[in-house]
């Protein structure tokens, strides 16, 4: 007879977490675990109507069908976004989850060309490890007016503002005659740099 098996090892547990993008079945549960999260003014409200319409500036952390952590990426303006919603489960803290779903949500912003990224963040250390640095609150004015006046904290605020700047690689598009020529002749295409 074997003896039973302990619990997984934190380097088990943190393997079995997969980071995605959220899809259109993960809002219920995912509005239940912001809201655990928003007593406290760990993360902002945020409702289901909101969630519907910011659903794809999220990703999600799943272990197995439980949902362990998410953080969203929300353009602000052209040359801006904001890594905000970023929590994850107490019982899955310390296994560098968090970690993973900014570095995902940092690589999207590149993907989308995004220059710079800010945060509002009560754990400046943590985003300092990314490469973020503290700046003035009054860089984001847009932040504060939209969305601190919704937070139980706004009267005695506690958070620091932070910002990355990002190295964003340009694509390079090829001639025309070179698009032309990859496409074989008698076929049609439909090509969109919306995505790019």
């Amino acid at each position: 007879m074997s003896a039973a098996a302990g619990p997984p090892s934190p380097a088990a547990r943190a393997s079995a977490v997969r980071v995605r993008a959220a899809r259109t079945g993960d809002i219920e549960t995912l509005e239940r675990f912001i809201a655990d999260y928003t007593h406290d003014g760990t993360l902002l409200p945020r409702t289901h109507a909101n969630l519907v319409q910011h659903l794809r500036d999220f990703r999600v952390a799943h272990a197995g069908a439980r949902l362990v952590g998410c953080g969203a990426l929300q353009i602000v303006g052209p040359e801006l976004a904001e890594i905000r919603s970023v929590a994850v489960d107490p019982a899955y803290r310390g296994l560098g989850i968090g970690w993973r779903i900014v570095k995902t949500l940092v690589a999207d912003a590149r993907r989308r060309g995004v220059p710079r990224l800010f945060c509002l963040t009560r754990r400046a250390d943590f985003f300092a490890r990314q490469g973020f640095v503290e700046v003035p609150k009054e860089r984001f004015p847009h932040k504060v007016w939209n969305d601190c006046r919704l937070c139980p904290r706004r009267h005695a605020c506690d958070e620091v503002a932070m910002e990355r700047p990002l190295t964003v690689t340009a694509r390079r598009s090829p001639p025309a005659n070179e698009a032309r020529a990859a496409i074989p002749a008698g076929e049609l295409r439909v090509v969109s740099t919306a995505d790019a």
